[in-house]
């Protein structure tokens, strides 16, 4: 190609140039955001996406550990509002409250295990 050449296609030429370098910012440079646990870092919509179920998983498993809380004080505070009521110990009623603890913790343990296991596969 000679000067000529390249004066009367400088529409083409530039319209090539401006596309390729286009193509080349859109296929290589995926779209990024600052991380949810670390603002520095810039993360793709799939790292995103997984610290968000991280962050999820997390909330899920403390919520569950104060449900278990509230109830083990709503237990406790029950069989103690009956004791006063009654006057005597309910031996039944601490079997029931020790069976229902028991119970909570075991609930629980299976929860933490089941979000660790989750996020060791993630």
């Amino acid at each position: 190609m000679n000067f000529k050449q390249i004066k009367n296609r400088w529409p083409i030429i530039t319209t090539a140039i401006i596309t390729s370098i286009l193509l080349i910012f859109l296929v290589g440079c995926p779209p990024r955001t600052g991380s949810l646990i670390n603002p520095e870092k810039q993360v793709t919509r799939s790292e995103l996406q997984i610290e968000l179920e991280a962050i999820v998983a997390t909330a899920k498993f403390r919520m569950a550990d104060l449900q278990r809380q509230e109830e083990i004080r709503s237990l406790v505070y029950n069989n103690a509002l009956v004791m006063i009521d009654t006057g005597t110990i309910n031996p039944i009623g601490i079997l029931t409250s020790a069976a229902a603890l028991y119970g909570i913790g075991v609930g629980a343990k299976q929860t933490k295990d089941a979000i660790k296991k989750k996020k060791a596969t993630a």
